[in-house]
């Protein structure tokens, strides 16, 4: 719905005075022009970043009378913390931040006016705090800087700036920076994978290439359903295996090189009991253990009426080296039509799976990717040759 007028009013939500505040905005937006209703988002982010500087320059003012110390016998920060909804660590960079402000005339009047992004503010404040003598000589340029930078380019921007002011600093707090990286990798109650990292600037671009290469948006088929964060899960598995797959200096430290370990009856692997079979305790699908049991090596094991290990098998490899090297030249990559994944992200698929009696030789063998290889034993059939 196009506008006739220039005007673009941003209207103000009372939830106390309307509890059917929902229903009424819905109304009230369904009546709003085009134009109207961009020209008040554009409005309400500067409203946001202008609300964001009063609040800072209040608590600021409320920290400088040190009114939670007097009447409340609590930190400014604590203070925060029980009357408001803010997190620990909120509490306490706004505290850091209010703090700066009362030192920063200028970048405090264009945050209050709503030109200065509630991030940018605090990464003055930030560099501020570490160089108290050397900012207020370039404040003005700072504050008029952080009007039309994003945030990106204003923290490069502040730290061209710092290695001007003290390079040594600069280059000491970059070694100290990259001593924080760190990797945890901590399995839930539920049996899935929660993982948390930090990495260097080097590490961090090296991940983002790769696993950007593999979700490449080209590379993707018309039909595909997996969420861009599902995608880049799937890229980091592929990327391991693919590791695991061609280095042959990758040992445990038993000496053995790195397997997982599937606990599965046979009559459950070949579909004649329903149950789930599981990877270190936790359940996965069938069809994920068929396929990774198209290429995989094998331990049978014979058990117990209580599951103690009675006979433990010699551990064989499914697909031997050299089927491989034949299947690999027949296929130049992914055998799913379309797709352009190379040979070194495949799996070696059975087309009769070796559970269900069909053999391990070149004519019932092609590879899949990753991705295509689990559609596969997930029902799906690949689209006709064009």
């Amino acid at each position: 719905m196009k506008n006739q007028s220039g005007a673009c009013p941003v209207k103000v939500v009372d939830v106390a005075t309307d509890p059917n505040t929902a229903q009424v905005f819905q109304e009230y937006l369904d009546t709003t022009f085009d134009d109207t209703l961009e020209a008040s988002i554009v409005e309400l982010v500067r409203h946001i970043a202008a609300a964001q500087a009063e609040l800072a320059v209040r608590i600021g003012e409320f920290d400088r009378r040190q009114i939670p110390q007097i009447q409340h016998h609590l930190s400014t920060t604590g203070w925060l913390k029980h009357n408001t909804p803010m997190s620990a660590t909120d509490a306490s960079g706004t505290v850091k931040t209010a703090r700066a402000l009362t030192h920063m005339p200028t970048v405090t009047n264009r945050a209050l006016a709503g030109d200065v992004p509630w991030q940018s503010v605090r990464l003055l404040a930030r560099a501020r705090d570490r160089h108290p003598e050397a900012f207020p000589l370039h404040e003005e340029v700072f504050a008029e800087s952080a009007t039309y930078l994003c945030v990106k380019d204003l923290r490069r921007a502040i730290g061209h700036w710092e290695q001007q002011v003290n390079y040594d600093q600069a280059l000491t707090d970059t070694i100290k920076r990259d001593r924080v990286r760190g990797f945890y990798h901590n399995q839930t109650y539920e049996g899935l994978w929660a993982t948390q990292a930090t990495f260097t600037p080097e590490g961090g671009h090296i991940i983002k290439q790769a696993v950007d290469a593999i979700t490449n948006p080209q590379s993707l088929d018309a039909g595909e359903l997996r969420s861009p964060a599902q995608r880049r899960a799937d890229a980091v598995v592929d990327i391991c295996s693919f590791y695991l797959g061609h280095n042959t200096d990758a040992v445990t430290s038993a000496g053995e090189k790195p397997h997982v370990t599937i606990t599965i009856d046979y009559d459950v692997l070949t579909g004649r009991v329903e149950r789930m079979p599981e990877i270190d305790g936790a359940p996965v699908t069938p069809a994920t253990v068929r396929r990774i049991t198209c290429d995989a090596g094998i331990v049978p094991m014979v058990l117990g009426g209580d599951s103690e290990p009675l006979d433990v098998g010699r551990r064989t490899r499914t697909i031997p080296a050299a089927i491989r090297r034949a299947i690999e030249q027949i296929h130049d990559g992914c055998a799913w039509p379309g797709c352009d994944a190379p040979l070194s992200w495949c799996d070696i698929h059975h087309r009769i799976h070796w559970a269900d009696g069909g053999e391990t030789c070149v004519d019932n063998l092609c590879p899949y990717c990753r991705k295509h290889h689990t559609a596969v034993h997930n029902g799906e059939q690949p689209p006709p040759e064009p």
